[in-house]
């Protein structure tokens, strides 16, 4: 029986997807320092140029300077963040202990007083092993906390010269980068344009992203030690973190902030003023500043975020989640300026159509459309 070729090669093509899976999933210890190194290249090529236009270094000297002086920041951060480890490894245990007995006493006494809710309320032994069992967690987790904080301070590093490589070496690398994907001439002049209109609203996207996320983060940290909660600057920091994570981010960070505030005094009324402080701050960055800054430049459909998140978060897994909107943001820019993926760029956006296809205006071609798009951005 013959076999129609479209079949052969649909067929192909799902073995190469799902290679290319395989191969992101195996080699994520490769893959992710460089896709991080990728992004900080693009955020701080800019600064590289501004200091060799100033000051008299060429893009080595430019490139090193910027490396001592991000290493020396990181380094910084990082030894906050171990001393907020530390401060919590010694009270947090003790807060939900004390907690937990608080509740079981409580429970205790409405039992006593009002037998018929024995029913409905749990046993306040269970809930004593259930504040053990958690105080127990929570210093494994703060103490595996501080091995990991170790761990990632030394990618940091490794992250950081590869960063420094590509920063000096960009001139000469990426000429020889787009001629080995376009040899001839022609191909290589288009290819270069492309690739750095994409650069230009990639790298326009993380620099607006990052700011936002830092300036997020100070306020709920300046918010937090003015309402008197402890780790303000460690719960900010994070907070600022988990903002790059798309939806799942905000409500780890906000329930985090309202739970230490929470087992710090055990008030109620305490807990709801934090999220209540929490999500004022979030809801002023997420409905008016991030649309003001970055307005709809991404074009991105919820669902195509949410699928790109399971996806990323189960190859790359935390750190998948933190760069799932960079790349997705790529992917999308890429299927734009490629004629024969257009239909891709059009399933992952909510505004962008295909040229020419059926119900899109008459206008500008896909590649047209990247340019005129990275001139406004």
């Amino acid at each position: 029986m013959e076999r129609h070729p479209k079949f052969g090669a649909t067929a192909v093509i799902v073995l190469a997807v799902l290679g290319v899976i395989a191969a992101l999933y195996l080699l994520k210890a490769i893959l992710v320092p460089i896709a991080l190194a990728l992004l900080l290249a693009c955020m701080l090529a800019p600064i590289t140029t501004f200091l060799r236009r100033f000051v008299p270094l060429g893009p080595t000297g430019a490139a090193v300077f910027l490396f001592l002086l991000t290493v020396v920041i990181g380094l910084y951060v990082a030894s906050l963040t171990a001393e907020s480890l530390v401060q919590a490894a010694k009270t947090l245990p003790a807060d939900v202990e004390r907690l937990s007995g608080q509740a079981s006493h409580r429970i205790t006494d409405m039992i006593r007083d009002k037998p018929y809710l024995r029913g409905i309320l749990p046993e306040p032994g269970t809930i004593d092993q259930f504040g053990d069992a958690n105080r127990a967690l929570l210093i494994d987790k703060l103490s595996y906390g501080l091995a990991d904080l170790t761990f990632w301070v030394g990618q940091g590093l490794i992250i950081m010269f590869l960063v420094l490589f590509l920063l000096a070496e960009s001139e000469m690398l990426t000429p020889k980068v787009i001629r080995f994907f376009a040899p001839t001439h022609g191909d290589a002049q288009a290819a270069g344009r492309t690739l750095a209109r994409l650069t230009r609203q990639i790298r326009a996207y993380l620099v607006a992203r990052t700011l936002i996320n830092i300036g997020l983060g100070g306020v709920i940290a300046l918010a937090l030690r003015m309402l008197g909660v402890k780790f303000a600057f460690g719960l900010g920091l994070f907070a600022a973190l988990a903002n790059f994570i798309p939806y799942l981010g905000q409500i780890i960070a906000g329930a985090l902030a309202t739970l230490v505030a929470f087992g710090q005094t055990g008030s109620p009324g305490d807990m709801l003023i934090v999220a209540a402080v929490y999500l004022a701050v979030v809801g002023i960055e997420g409905y008016l500043l991030t649309p003001y800054i970055m307005g709809r430049s991404l074009d991105l459909n919820g669902t195509t975020v949410l699928i790109a998140c399971l996806f990323w978060a189960f190859l790359w897994g935390l750190v998948g989640l933190v760069l799932v909107m960079p790349i997705t943001v790529c992917m999308k820019l890429v299927f734009q300026s490629v004629p024969e993926l257009n239909r891709w760029a059009e399933l992952m956006s909510r505004d962008w159509q295909t040229p020419g296809g059926p119900g899109a205006p008459p206008g500008p071609t896909a590649s047209r459309e990247v340019e005129r798009a990275g001139e406004r951005s």
